[in-house]
């Protein structure tokens, strides 16, 4: 007896599958845009807050006042840095002057985050102003108080500098942090 019978798929059961992986990956899209914005945005906030809590350690265990430069010429490209010297650039490279650098000559290290790092992010200051210092204590890591703000498409966080220096982070409209 000859089976003649073709084994394989119909056009039609090939359509169908094309069509639902179509509408299956339409669904995922934007779920993953979701996705990464909420992670660029928490990992920019957890960025800043991470500098800010290095410059108060930083001027806490050297016992030197240490300046933390904020700067925004607009709010999709902004830098952040830090200094034993006041009013570093957070824009310069190592070596410059200004640069924000910590350390004895020969073993200076840089301190900055550039807005590139993070796409999508934006920062904002509590005041109207293109460039913001703060100023860590060398005597007990009081600073110059002031709120940060970074938001995308998936929230907004912000980093609150408290007058004795503590450093931390609450949400307006994110999840997985305490409120504001």
């Amino acid at each position: 007896m000859d089976d003649t019978r073709q084994s394989g798929f119909t056009l039609i059961e090939l359509l169908l599958t094309v069509a639902l992986v179509a509408l299956l990956a339409g669904l995922a899209v934007p779920a993953m845009a979701r996705f990464a914005d909420g992670h660029r945005l928490r990992g920019a906030a957890e960025a800043l807050a991470q500098e800010l809590r290095q410059a108060r350690n930083h001027a806490l265990n050297y016992q030197k006042t240490t300046y933390f430069s904020v700067s925004t010429p607009s709010p999709r490209q902004w830098c952040i840095g830090w200094s034993d010297v006041e009013k570093c650039d957070c824009h310069k490279e190592y070596g410059n002057t200004n640069a924000c650098e910590s350390g004895a000559t020969g073993s200076t290290r840089l301190h900055r985050q550039l807005s590139n790092a993070f796409p999508s992010v934006t920062l904002s200051l509590s005041r109207s102003v293109s460039n913001r210092y703060l100023q860590f204590s060398a005597l007990r890591g009081t600073a110059s108080a002031d709120t940060l703000v970074v938001s995308n498409n998936a929230g907004e966080l912000r980093i609150i500098v408290s007058p004795l220096g503590r450093i931390r982070t609450c949400s307006v409209s994110t999840r997985g942090y305490p409120a504001c």
